[in-house]
Parts: C-alpha cells; sequence; structure tokens
C-alpha cells in the first residue's frame, strides 16, 4: 500500500488514514473504544435513543485482523474514486452512509419482530467498522471497476478475488445487518433514487475539504487542474483500467461520453465484449 498506489485518490487515502488513526485511538484507549463502538439497537437505540452511536462505530474497527482487511479493501477500491472523480466519490461515501445508516435501523427493527429471542440476541449487537461505508463501495467497486482475469496456483481467477474474500472476511453475525444496509445503499445510489447522484457538497466544505487533504497528500491538491491535463489524467487512468484498448479508442470513448468517465468506462466495456 503505497502513497504512489492512490495517486489520484485523494478522498481514498484521507479515509485509509482517518479509519488507521481512530482505531489506533480506540486501541490506546479502551474507555473512548468502549463509549464510541458499542451499539446494541436494544437498549441504545430503541430506549436511549442514542443515534448518534451509528455514526460513531463507523470510525474505526477493533481488532488488528478487521483492520488490515479494511485498509487493504479501501485501498484496492480506489479506481471507484478515480472513475467517480474526487468530488462526486466524497458525496457518494456521505449518501451511501446516511442511506445505509437508516436502513440498518429499520432492518434492526424489522429483525427484532421477526426474529426469535435466541437468535436475534446475535444480530442486536452492532459490529464496530466503516461496514456500512465498505459494503456500499464494494457494490459500486462490483458495478464499476473491471474485472482482469489473472492465474494464481494454476487457476485462472478474476483479479478481485481477493477484496471480495477480504470483505467475506469481515462478516460476522454481528456485522450482517450493516454489511446488507450497505451493499443496498450502494444499489439505492447506483439507481439514482431521488437524485442521489447529483447531489455534492457545498463550495464551502469542498474548500475545507481540499485544504485538509493537502495536509495527508504528498503535493498540494488543486481545486482547478488544466482542461487538458485533467483530460490526459483521466486516459492515463482508464488506460490503467483497460490495458488493452490504444489510446485513441480511449479518447474517442471519452469523446462520445462528452467526458463523463462513468459512461465512457460503459463505451469501453461494451466494445471489449
Amino acid at each position: 500500500m503505497t502513497a504512489g498506489g492512490l495517486q489520484g485518490a485523494p478522498a481514498t487515502k484521507l479515509w485509509i488514514y482517518s479509519v488507521l488513526i481512530f482505531s489506533l485511538v480506540f486501541a490506546w484507549s479502551p474507555a473512548w473504544r468502549h463509549a464510541l463502538m458499542r451499539l446494541r439497537f436494544v437498549p441504545h437505540i430503541t430506549r436511549d435513543w442514542q443515534i448518534w452511536r451509528l455514526a460513531s462505530i463507523q470510525l474505526g474497527v477493533a481488532t488488528t485482523t478487521e483492520l488490515m482487511s479494511t485498509l487493504v479493501i479501501v485501498y484496492r477500491m480506489r479506481s471507484v474514486e478515480r472513475i467517480l472523480g474526487t468530488r462526486k466519490f466524497a458525496a457518494f461515501v456521505f449518501v451511501a452512509g446516511v442511506v445505509g445508516l437508516t436502513l440498518s435501523v429499520v432492518l434492526l427493527a424489522g429483525a427484532r419482530w421477526m426474529l426469535p429471542a435466541r437468535i436475534y440476541g446475535a444480530v442486536n449487537m452492532v459490529a464496530g467498522g466503516p461496514l456500512v461505508t465498505v459494503f456500499a463501495c464494494l457494490a459500486q467497486y462490483y458495478m464499476l471497476v473491471p474485472s482482469k482475469r489473472v492465474r494464481a496456483l494454476g487457476v485462472t481467477v478474476g483479479d478481485k478475488w481477493l477484496t471480495y474474500g477480504l470483505a467475506a472476511n469481515l462478516l460476522g453475525e454481528s456485522a450482517a445487518v450493516p454489511a446488507l444496509a450497505g451493499i443496498m445503499a450502494g444499489a439505492v445510489y447506483a439507481a439514482d433514487v431521488a437524485g442521489l447522484k447529483q447531489w455534492r457538497f457545498p463550495q464551502c466544505v469542498e474548500h475545507a475539504a481540499v485544504r485538509l487533504m493537502s495536509l495527508v497528500t504528498s503535493r498540494q491538491t488543486r481545486v482547478q487542474r488544466p482542461a487538458n491535463r485533467a483530460h490526459q489524467e483521466l486516459i492515463g487512468r482508464l488506460q490503467g483500467m483497460f490495458p488493452a484498448a490504444g489510446h485513441e479508442q480511449i479518447a474517442q470513448a471519452l469523446r462520445l461520453a462528452a467526458g463523463d468517465a462513468d459512461r465512457a468506462v460503459s463505451i469501453l466495456l461494451s466494445g471489449s465484449q
């Protein structure tokens, strides 16, 4: 996991650093971990109305194994930000988080009434970690990033198998609801329900985020870049995703898509089939 590997994905880099820092803080302070990363739907939500716990448990993870798995998953999904663009990706993570947390409450409430008490006890304890946003991003990763065939141990598999395997490693009884809510949130965003894809942070928030990202990036992030340079960078990213496609083919796809990366990926995918 190198800084060069995160070039063109400052929001993903900030996400990785945030999860790492909060996880280290929670490991250093058991009191903070107990206060911020413990959530039982009953009684924390139903009786005490501690809705803020739904957000606080997303900040970090409790174990080293979960931390490493989460960081590697987020790192491997950096292509999603490169396809969507940083502004849209940051908006997606926020929107998917809000939608996913709302769906978590709905699913937990439904499970409370539908499942027997002895089974619901396992679901009632919600696992800590950014499971909602990770699995929402995983849904976008599945839909947007093309899979490449690689040979491992004499078997030809898709290059996404490690990401999916690590994600499966995060699943458990207490992680089932937030993971399912995250996948559902990713699907809701992809379907553009209520125009969710059009939402962006206000400019004042974006400018503040740019200044914050500049603290964790190797070079100053610029709000605006020369159009030609941005176009060439986008072509370079698409060439990394479609190594068999030529420079002119990718440039043509971008022209047909009017510069929209999502549509260009769809055009290149349809052309490769």
